[in-house]
């Protein structure tokens, strides 16, 4: 129980600074401007300098070479969830303006601010490393695959060219540049200055904080009586927590991967949606209301979801 309660430290923290964002907006701290401007600052500012001192801090060239066969199975994993993600959004008929939110729901998740502390609660210090290789994979298709998607949302579903420079134009955003600059870096095993790493960390750092408190402010604006427990919702918290675990699960018999990167894996494809989903469907006009919906859902089953994982795979 102390385990299981330890491990989802990062629900707690998370639902904590949510209500930061939520109660301030409520009295009047903040409105629909504020989350823009910090949505932007979140975009264009903090998740660049994220991503490039998450790459040179955590990884190594000869790191990033020795580790790169056990990435078969996350990235193989994270595409098997994308493409059942697909078919479910065809199947259930969801809303064109809805389905790039729906589909990255059942194959991206938080990996790092809840999915850390989660391994460690079970697996310990020991558990890192498959934890970091599950990151690259879930950051590399979200920035990438689940951006093209959500920018399709807020075209009415006018599904953009996957190759094409309107396409690169949109999902090429800042923190996907910066997510390369830091995997140049440390692939020519470049070492940055002490300071600018510092510098990074210190701007990173106002990533996540922010992202939660733009949810919490756009809870605020949401009425929750309104809130219809259908098909795009039920479908989307099932991606979440049982198709994209089960996606890992389906493929370790023919990856042949450590025993704890198979815990580890199954544990990262378990977590609740990624808090960035919300900030980026902000940021290109996409349904924010239904990614919030989705965001603030999805962490509050978590609290149940994540201890029943945790003793199944623990």
């Amino acid at each position: 129980m102390e385990g299981a309660i330890h491990g989802l430290q990062g629900i707690f923290e998370v639902i904590f600074i949510i209500s930061i964002g939520f109660i301030l907006s409520r009295k009047g701290w903040f409105d629909s401007s504020t989350s823009a401007l910090l949505t932007k600052i979140v975009m264009k500012v903090a998740l660049p300098f994220y991503m490039v001192v998450n790459m040179v801090r955590d990884f190594t060239h000869d790191s990033l070479v020795q580790i790169a066969p056990d990435l078969v199975l996350p990235f193989t994993s994270i595409f098997l969830a994308y493409f059942v993600g697909r078919l479910a959004a065809a199947v259930l008929h969801i809303r064109k303006d809805r389905q790039g939110i729906f589909i990255t729901c059942f194959f991206i998740a938080n990996t790092i601010f809840i999915g850390l502390p989660v391994n460690l609660a079970l697996f310990g210090p020991k558990s890192v490393p498959s934890v970091m290789l599950y990151y690259m994979a879930n950051t590399t298709m979200f920035w990438t695959l689940a951006v093209y998607h959500i920018v399709n949302d807020s075209t009415g579903g006018k599904h953009m060219p996957l190759f094409s420079v309107q396409t690169i134009k949109k999902v090429f955003s800042p923190p996907l540049e910066g997510f390369l600059i830091g995997l140049v870096l440390v692939m020519l095993d470049v070492k940055l200055p002490d300071f600018l790493v510092m510098s990074f960390q210190y701007v990173g750092n106002m990533a996540t904080p922010l992202s939660l408190i733009v949810i919490g402010i756009e809870m605020s604006l949401i009425s929750w009586k309104d809130i219809h427990w259908d098909r795009d919702i039920i479908g989307a918290l099932c991606g979440r927590f049982l198709i994209c675990p089960c996606c890992v699960l389906v493929l370790l018999p023919f990856i042949p991967i450590t025993d704890m990167s198979a815990k580890v894996f199954t544990m990262q494809a378990s977590m609740p949606a990624m808090t960035q989903m919300t900030v980026v469907a902000k940021s290109v006009g996409a349904d924010v209301q239904y990614a919030t919906e989705i965001s603030f859902l999805s962490i509050a089953l978590g609290l149940v979801v994540i201890p029943l994982y945790m003793a199944i795979v623990g």
